[in-house]
C-alpha cells in the first residue's frame, strides 16, 4: 500500500512538472519582433542561429535535474533492514 502511494505521487508530480514544461515548449509566435531568448533570433557567428548557449544551458540543467531526482528515487525506495 505503501509503495501505491509513492506511485501515485510520482504520477501527480509528473504531471504537474509536465503542465509547467509544456506551455514554454510551445515556441514564439510567429511575428517579425525577435526577442533575445527567440530561437529564430539571430546567434553570435556564422551558422548559429537563436542562442546556443542558453540551449546548452539548459540540456545541462536537465540532466543535473534528473540526475538529482534519479538519485533520490534510488535513495527513497531502498528498503531499511
Amino acid at each position: 500500500m505503501f509503495t501505491e502511494r509513492r506511485i501515485a505521487l510520482a504520477i501527480v508530480l509528473a504531471v504537474l512538472a509536465l503542465t509547467l514544461v509544456v506551455p514554454l515548449a510551445a515556441g514564439q509566435s510567429p511575428g517579425p519582433i525577435a526577442t533575445p531568448f527567440d530561437p529564430r533570433a539571430e546567434g553570435e557567428g556564422p551558422g548559429l542561429v537563436g542562442a546556443p548557449l542558453l540551449a546548452a544551458a539548459l540540456v545541462i540543467g536537465l540532466g543535473v535535474l534528473t540526475t538529482l531526482l534519479t538519485y533520490l528515487y534510488v535513495r527513497l525506495g531502498q528498503r531499511r533492514t
